[in-house]
């Protein structure tokens, strides 16, 4: 992944087209990785239902039990984990299998071997979705940071602001320009956003 840094040269164009291609194919890897997953649980659910181990009701609870809580935390958790954070996201993983396994045997009535079939199915994907979900999450953050700012982009006039106020920032967009790069994108943007919030 391509780090912008306003206080060093700023990637080629060739950098940039090689880093989008790169993250074009990381996506298509972790899409297919996302439906094989999905196609797995699918397979397997759907096995031990057919085989009266789970309940339609255990398989129910599980699916969206597991997708919501996995979406949630794939979308909502910070870019870089932490220690901590891992703790929790380790946590919530075996708590909702639990939850699943507690609701389906002291609400529903479910057998002990169904409700934690379907604890543990939900605990799966709960943690399977939320990996590959971050995953994907950060490649396609990391194709948006090589967006180009040109004239019609929301945030060019922010860009231009700020390299008229600030002698190196400009002095990195003239590399740039000097590279026969005409446009900045939105990754050298959020650098130059950081370096004035970290001078100031």
């Amino acid at each position: 992944m391509l780090v912008f840094d306003v206080n060093g040269a700023p990637p080629t164009r060739q950098d940039i087209q090689q880093e989008q291609l790169r993250l074009k194919k990381l996506r298509k890897q972790a899409l297919r990785s996302g439906l094989i997953s999905d196609a797995l649980h699918a397979l397997i659910l759907f096995s031990l239902y057919f085989a009266d181990i789970l309940t339609g009701t255990g398989f129910l609870i599980a699916v969206l039990c597991g997708t919501v809580i996995a979406v949630v935390l794939a979308t909502g958790t910070r870019t870089t984990l932490v220690l901590s954070d891992r703790f929790s996201l380790l946590l919530i993983i075996l708590g909702t299998g639990g939850a699943v396994a507690g609701i389906l045997i002291g609400y529903f009535g479910e057998g002990l071997t169904s409700g934690l079939v379907a604890g543990v199915a939900a605990s799966s994907i709960v943690a399977t979705g939320c990996i590959l979900g971050r995953k994907i999450m950060g490649i396609l953050t990391a194709i948006e940071s090589l967006e180009p700012i040109n004239e019609d982009h929301p945030v060019h006039r922010e860009l231009i602001t700020l390299c008229r106020q600030y002698e190196v920032l400009e002095h990195y967009r003239q590399q740039a320009r000097d590279n026969l790069r005409l446009f900045l994108v939105y990754g050298e943007l959020k650098a130059m956003r950081q370096w004035v919030a970290d001078h100031q």
